[in-house]
């Protein structure tokens, strides 16, 4: 009877059955300017409810913000499907542009100046992030 010869013997090949390894950068700039987007809607729209006034310039300014907000949190759901990304990167977009302008130009109280131009400025951040990190 003869000895069998061990699978682990230095002749013997390595086989390969996996998937083969993929190299290059791991994509994470859509998914975090896809996080921002989402995070400055939900914030947008809590802001409205939480830290505006009770006065008209601050009941205006939470019905204009809360709209806007819920458009950018439907549109950041839109991002994260099979729909076409680039209609709902143009909404969030304008809708950044929008919300930089209000606050530069309205005369609201401090906090509604301090949400508006942060989460605007990270509205187009988030564009900017999700757009570069996309390989369409």
């Amino acid at each position: 009877m003869a000895t069998p010869e061990r699978r682990t013997a230095p002749g013997t090949p390595e086989l390969h059955t996996g998937a083969p390894i993929v190299s290059g950068p791991v994509p994470v700039m859509a998914p975090l300017g896809w996080l921002l987007i989402l995070v400055s809607g939900i914030t947008l729209i809590l802001a409205s409810w939480l830290l505006y006034g009770t006065e008209a310039d601050g009941m205006w300014a939470g019905y204009r913000d809360g709209i806007i907000g819920t458009i950018i949190v439907l549109a950041a759901m839109a991002l994260n499907s099979t729909l076409p990304k680039t209609p709902s990167l143009a909404v969030v977009g304008l809708s950044g542009i929008l919300l930089v302008l209000f606050a530069v130009f309205l005369d609201d109280e401090t906090a509604v100046f301090v949400i508006e131009l942060v989460t605007g400025i990270a509205l187009l951040l988030g564009v900017g992030l999700y757009a570069s990190g996309r390989r369409d």
